[in-house]
């Protein structure tokens, strides 16, 4: 197994944006491989609706660390504007772009940007394919996207990795046939379990050019880890999501149908954390998630320990614990 573990998800919800550069310098110092970034728009908490553009602005701050978008809501996109934004964001940052798709799920983004959801999965299958065709340089069309003799300039520095997110059958089956890895954003094990079985249908997991990223939420409590502010900022961030995601078909079906609870669906926010405690629980517990993984050449996990918290300070000491304490044991592993 070829191994990277990544930093996610920065939401920027009750937070000042520019907190997102030295969280990403404090990710790359502490010997993290990625860090990523995410989208909604419309929310009353400020979620980042531009994931591109904090990345280009992460891409001068850092050096090294791979730089993520998980995910972009595609079907929302223009696509020229989409392949466009990422070679700017690749030149940027010397080749170091992972480009994380998926369909998203709320109503009213659709709605506010005028896109039929029922064409989403059709778009998507187009992009993929109309983005490597952009990133030659070359002239290309794409009659599904209504693109016709356009082309893109400059080319990025590398070919920029796609990965798509998703939970259906078909999502999964998707990202297995098209794309380079594909991204699950919940990571609890039946989850990561249904997708592996369905990606290995299509896909061989021996192939090293397709990567198996896995976001798993994680709460550390021991000092340094900002254990109270974790649940607290994770709290607050699901009670939106639900509220949202009430009486709508997320997930798949994999997570159940929060309409009618009064406060979380699951009733703690222990119940939405996949690993948590002490330094050595915690290390266990991200080893059971690889154990999980074995069979696959390239997984990439992404530590899901940025939550929208007050205080940027508790996050670049968690930071800076995961590096000294988590990350090499789990790297041995």
């Amino acid at each position: 197994m070829r191994l990277s573990v990544g930093i996610g998800l920065y939401t920027g919800q009750g937070s000042d944006y520019r907190d997102a550069v030295p969280l990403a310098v404090a990710a790359e110092d502490a010997g993290f491989d990625s860090f990523w970034v995410t989208e909604h728009h419309g929310l009353p908490d400020g979620y980042l609706p531009s994931p591109l553009t904090l990345l280009a602005a992460l891409a001068p701050a850092t050096s090294r660390i791979e730089l993520g978008t998980g995910l972009v809501l595609a079907p929302l996109q223009h696509p020229l504007r989409l392949a466009e934004d990422a070679v700017v964001v690749d030149r940027l940052s010397g080749g170091r772009l992972v480009l994380g798709l998926g369909l998203g799920y709320a109503e009213h983004e659709y709605r506010a940007f005028g896109v039929d959801p029922s064409s989403r999965g059709t778009r998507l299958t187009a992009l993929v394919d109309a983005l490597r065709d952009a990133w030659t340089g070359l002239p290309f069309s794409s009659p599904a996207l209504e693109l016709r003799d356009v082309r893109v300039t400059p080319t990025p520095t590398r070919p920029v990795p796609i990965w798509l997110g998703g939970y259906a059958a078909t999502a999964v089956t998707r990202a297995g046939r098209i794309a380079d890895g594909h991204l699950v954003g919940r990571g609890a094990p039946h989850i990561v379990d249904a997708a592996s079985a369905q990606l290995a249908a299509v896909r061989d997991p021996a192939d090293p050019s397709f990567t198996r990223a896995v976001n798993v939420t994680c709460v550390l409590d021991a000092p340094g880890g900002g254990a109270a502010s974790a649940r607290a900022g994770f709290t607050a961030q699901q009670l939106v999501y639900e509220s949202i995601q009430a009486g709508r078909p997320v997930y798949a079906g994999l997570v159940g149908d929060p309409s009618g609870s009064a406060g979380l669906a699951l009733g703690d926010i222990d119940s939405y954390v996949q690993v948590a405690g002490d330094v050595d629980a915690v290390v266990a517990g991200l080893r059971a998630v690889l154990h999980g993984l074995r069979d696959w050449a390239n997984v990439h996990l992404v530590l899901r320990v940025l939550f929208p918290e007050p205080d940027p300070d508790v996050q670049l000491t968690r930071l800076a614990t995961f590096g000294e304490q988590v990350l090499p044991r789990v790297k041995e592993a």
